[in-house]
């Protein structure tokens, strides 16, 4: 990326992939053809979307292991306000960057809408970073431990670092958002000096992210925040992440004199009113996988589109009954 030039990028990236296409077809027939050649492929149909780059890719000396890539809508350097999600189990290049790559289009489209409804004159990026291999499934061994999470953590915070050293613009504000096991790669990320190179965070779905209060992870209650919708059912994982090493549970609830409030700050999940005179009203998300999908109907991409656009005042928060 330190040519800070996404047509050049995207050009060159598009040969690599390309070579590597050719290179894994004359792989004998098995699983590890069949996994690299789909995540090609998923590549390739994330990239039949309008406006979409290929930021980021990465041939691995080992091909039995996942393709790194990321996409994003936009152009990452010159943009004044970027994102960066993060996906959880299950979310290997092959099963996700599409789908990744279509939830970034729209998450831009309502951050525009919404910077258009307030007159804000500015430009945005979101990028979809398949940049780990996570966990495969929630049954699976690793989906318990953080091994995954913290080999994650140092990829993403390499990211990061070459995304802020390449950027061409110096009021540019990244927003790093975290999904599921994703969070908690997010979280070690920030905590091991990440944070330099982020804004503002959002955490969903978030089983744990090992630490107890923002500033851990060289944040604050005004830059970092979480969803979590009513019938999420990662809460009951949540809970137990003290137990197991994972920091705070957090949708913890703790009361001071007679009044109760997150440990972490939260964001509103429901459907409703946003605080913008005539602007539309949103429906809400439920489950564990609509957080980021339908961003221009949902509270919460209204939610991620504010904090990508480093409008905090915007949004709609959550607080406890």
């Amino acid at each position: 990326m330190s040519s800070g030039d996404i047509e050049a990028i995207d050009e060159a990236n598009r040969e690599l992939l390309q070579r590597m296409k050719a290179e894994y077809q004359q792989l004998p027939d098995g699983k590890v053809k069949q996994d690299r050649l789909a995540d090609i492929a998923a590549i390739e149909a994330a990239l039949d979307e309008e406006g979409s780059h290929l930021l980021y890719l990465e041939r691995p000396d080992d091909p039995s292991k996942m393709i790194p890539a990321a996409t994003v809508i936009g152009d990452p350097f010159t943009a004044d306000h970027v994102s960066v999600a993060v996906p959880g189990v299950g979310s290997a290049t092959r099963h996700a960057i599409d789908n990744m790559t279509r939830e970034a289009r729209d998450l831009k489209r309502e951050a525009d809408n919404v910077a258009r409804a307030v007159n804000m004159q500015t430009t945005t990026a979101t990028i979809a970073w398949t940049g780990y291999d996570p966990p495969p499934e929630l049954k699976d061994p690793s989906a318990w431990v953080d091994d995954r999470a913290q080999a994650g953590a140092s990829d993403l915070t390499s990211f990061l670092r070459e995304l802020d050293a390449a950027s061409r613009n110096p009021n540019q504000t990244v927003a790093l958002f975290g999904h599921s096991y994703g969070s908690l790669t997010s979280g070690i990320a920030l905590r091991e000096g990440a944070s330099a190179y982020v804004d503002n965070a959002v955490m969903y779905g978030s089983p744990g992210f090992q630490v107890t209060k923002p500033a851990d992870l060289g944040m604050t209650d005004n830059n970092f925040y979480v969803m979590t919708t009513p019938d999420d059912p990662i809460k009951s994982v949540s809970r137990l992440a003290p137990l197991h090493g994972w920091g705070a549970d957090p949708n913890e609830v703790i009361r001071e004199g007679g009044q109760s409030r997150y440990r972490f700050e939260h964001l509103e999940t429901d459907g409703g009113l946003t605080p913008i005179p005539g602007y539309e009203e949103k429906m809400g998300a439920s489950g564990h996988s609509e957080y980021p999908r339908d961003a221009t109907r949902r509270m919460t991409g209204y939610n991620l589109a504010v904090i990508l656009l480093n409008r905090p005042d915007l949004a709609v928060r959550e607080f406890p009954e």
